[in-house]
């Protein structure tokens, strides 16, 4: 059985299906393509904002799904990994009753959307990751992860100053500090915590079941080495039958942030083809 409830926030939405609640989201748009959105560590599906007023919701309907521990779903708890999260994104659409929709992931959640296209191609249409890691993961040492876990339950101080060593050198102060206080806004630092050994150790569960489905990869060439076009062609080309990539000179990690008309023309292009 699946019943509707509509929150105070504009736009969201909470399912019950067989008597539990989805992941909370926001369906955004009336249009013939679904297509579900996911969120990245640092942030929930807010990291749209920007873009969003550029999205054409008269062909496409967006559902932007908050992953558990942010956002719309930050009060709800489990493993963190990406085998949950993959069921949880499937149970989001079975409440939608999209039987067949396309997956965009950003940075950790590419991972879901690659694992899902791995294993659900008779549902995923098209796949679009967004700075995505490598689909081993980054192969994180016992040190690192500490390190990473560390950070997601870091003061405020002790997360800008990191926030300014990775992004400060070509963004501006005001939108390092934005980052840092949106994540502690709309996120549980247990729940990131949780998360980082979904993308610095574990990677995807099968790393060798090709995707047949067609996927579009987009990378910030400011980004972190391992996320840069060259990087991502050798990681993902043997994964996927049909790679596209589109590689963003200026951009760095955000480019739905950095540059988004551009970000949201290259997802609609190649979503709508």
């Amino acid at each position: 059985m699946t019943t509707q409830q509509e929150s105070n926030e504009p736009g969201a939405r909470t399912h019950v299906v067989d008597g539990a609640a989805v992941l909370g989201h926001e369906v955004y748009g009336r249009g013939p393509i679904p297509v579900l959105v996911m969120n990245d560590w640092l942030c929930d599906t807010s990291t749209w904002d920007d873009a969003r007023k550029y999205l054409d919701t008269r062909r496409f309907a967006f559902a932007l799904v908050d992953l558990r521990g942010y956002g719309r779903s930050r009060d709800r708890t489990g493993t963190c990994t990406l085998a949950e999260a993959a069921a949880d994104v499937m149970a989001v659409a079975q409440a939608l009753r999209w039987d067949r929709f396309a997956i965009v992931g950003h940075s950790m959640s590419a991972l879901v959307a690659l694992h899902l296209a791995q294993h659900h191609a008779d549902r995923i249409t098209r796949a679009v990751v967004l700075t995505p890691p490598p689909p081993a993961g980054f192969g994180a040492d016992d040190a690192m992860l500490a390190a990473s876990q560390g950070l997601a339950l870091a003061d405020d101080e002790t997360r800008l100053q990191s926030f300014t060593q990775r992004f400060g050198a070509r963004l501006s102060p005001g939108w390092t500090a934005y980052k840092a206080a949106r994540w502690r806004t709309c996120a549980e630092p247990s729940a990131a915590a949780a998360y980082v050994a979904m993308f610095a150790r574990d990677g995807l569960p099968d790393p060798p079941a090709r995707i047949a489905l067609p996927v579009l990869a987009i990378t910030g060439e400011q980004d972190a080495p391992p996320m840069r076009r060259e990087a991502v062609e050798r990681s993902l080309g043997p994964l996927c039958h049909q790679l596209t990539i589109e590689s963003l000179a200026d951009s760095g990690h955000y480019p739905m942030q950095e540059m988004p008309p551009l970000t949201v023309a290259l997802v609609e292009r190649f979503l709508g083809a």
